[in-house]
């Protein structure tokens, strides 16, 4: 299989730099030169406004650009130029500050149900230590159970998927370090941004007058910058497209970039994230969890195949580029679709 001439784009690897070779200057601030000391002001960040405040930081990230750069690079995209691409370092911090702004945002929601909400230990919870920051907080499967159950705030099975997809890059390029694909980080973070724009728009009211217009002047922000970030997503699909259209019938979501882009066969590959998989066993069983979830609660299966090299390959139910709404069985070694039921 071909892959695309924009394949060459490189992987996101996050090295240390020594110690020694770090500027002066960007540690220490610049000395003032005459007049009084300005007054520093408190470092005073609400939940709200710090789980906003990482938003701005990760889209602004995610357009590939900062400050003022990020607004022309929207004008650009509008005007119909090609949007520009984030680096490593760029999407390093997107993920870092996306993932830190959905911890802090959904929790400062369940804040607004009740404070002791976001305590590991509700029972135990007191004011005092909330207040001081000083108390364990809850997991972010708990602040996700905590608000369909208290709140009646539900995000769906695939968000839920996309938020921990996120989550486990996030860990590792804090406590590890991490290697993968510029696209499938970019998609993996522009699947999160949505679905956390939409909580922001419909869930997070903030009580504080102050603080809903704060929320009001970031969001306006963001949705100023969203040009240029899908247009990123947008451009890679479209560069892949005639290889898409060519291998529709065994083509399905990849569980990494959740983009409708993994081709299935000898050697499973996805167009848009350059995601390969060592055989097609392996992406079967990862596509079924990851696509369909816990089979102990969806109802799907991998079956073996009657081709050479079929056992274990059969994957059901699985819908297609060409087959986007009716279910059908799918080998994903020798590419044979079967629009009814194969026997088990």
């Amino acid at each position: 299989m071909s892959l695309p001439p924009s394949a060459a784009r490189p992987f996101l690897k996050e090295t240390r730099v020594p110690e020694s070779d770090a500027r002066l200057s960007d540690t220490v601030p610049a000395a003032r030169h005459g007049g009084p000391a300005q007054e520093r002001p408190d470092v005073d960040w609400t939940p709200v406004r710090n789980g906003m405040d990482y938003l701005r930081s990760a889209v602004q990230h995610l357009a590939g650009a900062d400050g003022m750069d990020n607004l022309r690079s929207a004008a650009q995209y509008f005007a119909g130029a090609e949007a520009a691409e984030p680096d490593d370092r760029a999407l390093k911090y997107a993920v870092l500050h996306l993932q830190a702004a959905t911890e802090v945002l959904l929790k400062a929601r369940l804040t607004h149900e009740h404070w002791s909400l976001v305590f590991t230990e509700p029972g135990a919870a007191s004011w005092q230590k909330f207040t001081a920051g000083d108390f364990e907080s809850c997991s972010l499967a708990t602040t996700l159970d905590r608000l369909e159950k208290i709140a009646r705030v539900s995000l769906t099975q695939q968000e839920r998927r996309a938020i921990s997809s996120l989550a486990k890059t996030r860990n590792a390029l804090t406590h590890y370090g991490h290697s993968a694909s510029a696209y499938q980080v970019e998609a993996q973070a522009a699947r999160v941004l949505g679905l956390l724009l939409t909580f922001v728009s419909e869930h997070l009211r903030p009580p504080q007058v102050t603080e809903a217009a704060y929320v009001k002047l970031v969001m306006e922000e963001v949705r100023g910058r969203l040009g240029a970030i899908n247009a990123l997503v947008a451009d890679r699909m479209k560069q892949i497209s005639g290889q898409l259209t060519e291998h529709a019938a065994y083509t399905v979501i990849c569980p990494d970039c959740r983009q409708s882009a993994l081709v299935v066969g000898e050697w499973p590959t996805c167009l848009f994230c350059l995601q390969k998989f060592a055989a097609p066993q392996e992406a079967a069983l990862r596509w079924g969890w990851e696509a369909l979830g816990d089979p102990e609660h969806v109802d799907w299966y991998v079956d073996d195949c009657d081709c050479t090299e079929g056992a274990g390959s059969l994957v059901w139910p699985v819908n297609t580029v060409a087959s986007p709404v009716e279910d059908v069985a799918l080998c994903f070694s020798c590419r044979a679709v079967y629009v009814e039921v194969k026997d088990r």
